[in-house]
């Protein structure tokens, strides 16, 4: 009997073609692809999210798929916007000429990917453009959290919750120029998510990546049938992981048991360091 894994196949996807155009095309198919790729990522994480939210499933289940869903987005973000000039490491020739090769390669991605997407030219068009200023929110939360922290006279912080609409930000907020909700908040509900001092109108988002992976499809189709002839593949080289594949998967089976089995109950600091606002709306 063979391995549980052995009809698994390596894609193998032709980036060059015979001419300019042919090869023009097959990156920009490349490009769609994982565009798509990440779109339903997103789509299918947000959903997850919402569906755990609404059926109060554990509030890190929520939040576990809301993470997804936003590196996902962030993704796509950088696919179809520029930012600052790429590194020119693994370009050939000098650095200058490495990096003018990656700026160039960069401008294309994003000039042919909006084109053939439909994608508004005006940076305030979609908030697919936006979903990248999340990064530093999610990338450096250890400087968010130590911030917090260290704040004079904020004796309490408001992070990692499930709102019904009211978000709780430090007392001496009065001017709007501090954190909007503590940390980070999710109003599964209306759709809104709260990172630092970003909120992300999530379901507008969400419908403009649907809208994304549609448009997608529909490019893939369009220039998968402008080409034409064989496609070249050349060669490649290939190399296994120097392990058994049953007793590794065992071992750490049998790893993660033995951790679990000796580990201490949660920590529940609720009542004495952590209380929890119910806020009554007055109708």
């Amino acid at each position: 009997m063979g391995e549980p894994y052995a009809t698994r196949r390596i894609p193998v996807q032709s980036i060059r073609g015979n001419d300019d155009e042919a090869t023009s095309a097959l990156r920009l198919l490349f490009y769609l692809g994982e565009v798509e790729r990440q779109a339903e990522i997103f789509n299918e994480e947000i959903e997850d999210a919402i569906g755990s939210a609404l059926r109060e499933d554990d509030s890190v289940r929520v939040w576990r798929h809301l993470q997804a869903a936003m590196f996902a987005g962030i993704v796509v973000s950088r696919m179809v916007t520029l930012g600052p000039d790429p590194k020119p490491d693994g370009w050939p020739g000098t650095k200058s000429e490495g990096r003018k090769a990656a700026k160039m390669a960069a401008e294309w991605r994003v000039r042919e990917l909006r084109r053939v997407l439909a994608l508004p030219d005006s940076e305030d068009g979609t908030l697919i453009y936006k979903v990248k200023t999340l990064r530093d929110s999610l990338e450096h939360i250890d400087e968010r959290m130590d911030l917090a922290l260290y704040s004079t006279n904020v004796p309490s912080i408001s992070d990692w919750y499930l709102s019904d609409g009211h978000f709780l930000g430090p007392a001496e907020d009065v001017d709007g120029n501090e954190t909007l909700a503590g940390l980070r908040a999710f109003f599964p509900e209306g759709g809104v998510a709260i990172f630092h001092k970003t909120l992300f109108d999530v379901f507008l988002l969400d419908i403009d990546m649907l809208r994304l992976r549609h448009n997608a499809r529909e490019a893939q189709a369009e220039i998968s049938s402008t080409l034409t002839g064989r496609l070249p593949f050349g060669g490649g080289r290939l190399s296994r992981v120097p392990l058994t594949a049953g007793k590794r998967l065992n071992w750490w089976k049998e790893k993660k048991r033995d951790i679990w089995a000796s580990m201490a109950p949660p920590v529940r600091p609720d009542g004495y360091i952590r209380l929890w606002m119910q806020v009554l709306d007055k109708e």
